[in-house]
């Protein structure tokens, strides 16, 4: 979930889609009907906090 930049209201994701592994693109629409306000966000991997160990499949 994502404010609206407008209004601040909640917005709703439309659609999405991976422009690469590691960052997704999302089209999201404002829910207050008298904004409606329609936007794009970019949303990628900054760092990875912790890590598990994975065994390796041979």
């Amino acid at each position: 979930m994502m404010r609206c930049p407008l209004c601040s209201s909640v917005s709703h994701i439309r659609t999405s889609r991976y422009i690469t592994e590691q960052t997704k693109e999302s089209y999201y629409q404002c829910t207050r009907l008298e904004c409606s306000c329609a936007f794009k966000t970019n949303e990628s991997v900054s760092k990875i906090v912790k890590r598990e160990n994975l065994k390796r499949k041979i």
